[in-house]
């Protein structure tokens, strides 16, 4: 197996396509996916007619199953590809309850007013310290005064424990494709670069990415940075406290701040 390869700092631009889904699309049941739905629906307080932002919907893995609760849900993304298979997933709920934007989140959205937002499974971190800033700025725009926002990604002890045991894992997806991950963490840049090759069925291939890998006192305190309130910080997307204790010193984090009023 050959080492990760050099990443590009504009890796995301690239790396969340068909083959993004390929990777990844079986690491969440669905029963664990609604499970993170009832995480965010106790967590932002929401109710039917909630009218949330997904910021960095992916697939549609969330987005779908809260607008199915009754949460009007705009589900946002610079990914053309992971849009396109969102659509087409999307079943009969209507545009009311559930729409699909392209766009940058580095960016201010053209709407605001939102009772809630979220940014899960790693958003934060795919580029540099002053994007994760700007989509931060974003969210706190986007949410009308006195709103909540969750914000989830991995944090620097757990992948200190996880480089501890070794750094690399590998899954056998229900189609017979095996996935292998290869990890290096830089703590000096706090970055973690990983390559993920996959191969069976008659398909094979390999990908890069390099995570800003943030300790969670310095997720607060970029959070905070922007006038967003810190109100609590939970394990991954779930009301459970985050603690953390081995042997994965915690695992996720999820940090709820609330933009003031």
């Amino acid at each position: 197996m050959s080492a990760p390869i050099q990443v590009a700092t504009d890796w995301w631009q690239s790396f969340f396509d068909d083959e993004y889904i390929l990777i990844w699309s079986d690491v969440f049941t669905e029963v664990e996916s609604n499970s993170q739905c009832d995480g965010l629906w106790k967590l932002l307080q929401l109710r039917e007619g909630s009218r949330v932002l997904d910021a960095g919907c992916g697939y549609g893995r969330l987005s779908r199953p809260l607008a199915e609760r009754g949460a009007m849900v705009v589900g946002v993304d610079q990914s053309a590809e992971l849009l396109a298979h969102a659509q087409r997933t999307r079943g009969n709920i209507p545009e009311t309850h559930l729409r699909y934007v392209r766009h940058d989140l580095r960016s201010r959205l053209n709407e605001g007013g939102f009772d809630a937002a979220f940014n899960v499974f790693s958003g934060i971190g795919c580029g540099t310290e002053e994007g994760d800033l700007a989509i931060l700025v974003t969210l706190r725009d986007a949410v009308r005064p006195g709103a909540l926002i969750l914000v989830e990604t991995i944090q620097r002890d757990a992948v200190v424990a996880f480089m501890a045991r070794g750094g690399k894992q590998a899954r056998r997806r229900p189609d017979g494709i095996l996935v292998f991950e290869e990890t290096v963490f830089d703590p000096v840049a706090g970055r973690l670069n990983g390559t993920w090759y996959w191969a069976g069925g008659g398909t094979s291939g390999q990908k890069s990415g390099s995570m800003r890998v943030y300790a969670v006192t310095e997720l607060i305190r970029l959070v905070e940075s922007t006038g967003l309130h810190v109100r609590g910080t939970y394990l991954g997307i779930s009301t459970e406290p985050f603690k953390t204790e081995p042997p994965d010193m915690g695992g996720r984090v999820g940090l709820l701040a609330q933009r003031p009023v």
